[in-house]
């Protein structure tokens, strides 16, 4: 059976980079989800799902924003958790794995990723994952996050430094281990913190995911060395100051 993914126009469905119209296109796609198929792939989602459940605890039952969440990480570690969760995707198509997904407390619209359709504070809480490495304006697409949000943001994005060091090196296992890969951008912790301080959100709480390339871990496929693996780096001290992506929360200072 061909799986391909295609465009609207029945053609295969390019690359995007960064600043591609449609940021959230590749990460909707059933293509991208096959990353996290199989022990290995369930094994990292996993990490991501509970440090996202653990962050958005303080807020029980909060109403989400997830911008770019046609992929469904969030609503799925979400709504079985009692949160109303409604996705902004860029395009009918980004809804992607979305669309699959029948739940009561589930909405979804079309909308720009930096200029979000919603008023001030809108949201309790939003989320964007896989988002802030792509889009061609991250610090307008974080302004729009803080804008129509309540209580918190909560993000990822990758560091300089870290397993992004080797990612040169390792592009070619990635790509075949993946499939396909994409260029992606790094964010400095100031930067990133500056640019929150300055649209009134502090009290920041980040965890590191991985230590280890992603892709190692994908291409052991044995989660409980993988699990040591980060567990020795957590104890040494490094997860927190080198691994990869970042998963961020920010509360309004108001």
């Amino acid at each position: 059976m061909n799986t391909t993914d295609t465009d609207l126009n029945g053609g295969p469905l390019a690359q995007p980079d960064i600043g591609a119209e449609a940021p959230d296109l590749d990460s909707s796609s059933e293509r991208y989800a096959r990353r996290f198929e199989g022990v290995a792939g369930t094994w990292l989602l996993s990490r991501q799902t509970e440090i996202l459940r653990q962050m958005i605890a303080p807020w029980p039952g909060a109403r989400v924003l997830d911008v770019g969440g046609g992929h469904r990480q969030v609503a799925d570690a979400l709504l079985p958790r009692g949160h109303p969760v409604c996705v902004l995707a860029s395009c009918e198509q980004a809804l992607g794995r979305v669309r699959d997904l029948s739940h009561p407390d589930l909405q979804t619209q079309i909308g720009s990723l930096t200029a979000l359709p919603f008023a001030d504070r809108s949201f309790d809480v939003v989320t964007s994952f896989r988002m802030l490495a792509h889009v061609a304006d991250w610090q307008q697409h974080l302004s729009e996050l803080t804008r129509v949000a309540r209580h918190a943001v909560i993000l990822d994005y990758p560091i300089p430094g870290g397993a992004n060091l080797l990612g040169p090196l390792l592009f070619g296992l990635k790509k075949k281990v993946e499939g396909d890969t994409r260029r992606y951008r790094t964010i400095a912790r100031r930067d990133m913190h500056a640019a929150l301080d300055s649209h009134g959100f502090c009290d920041i709480r980040e965890t590191g995911q991985f230590v280890f390339p992603m892709v190692l871990h994908r291409t052991l496929k044995r989660p409980r060395i993988s699990s040591a693996l980060e567990r020795i780096a957590q104890l040494a001290g490094l997860s927190d100051r080198i691994g990869n992506p970042v998963i961020l929360r920010a509360v309004r200072r108001d």
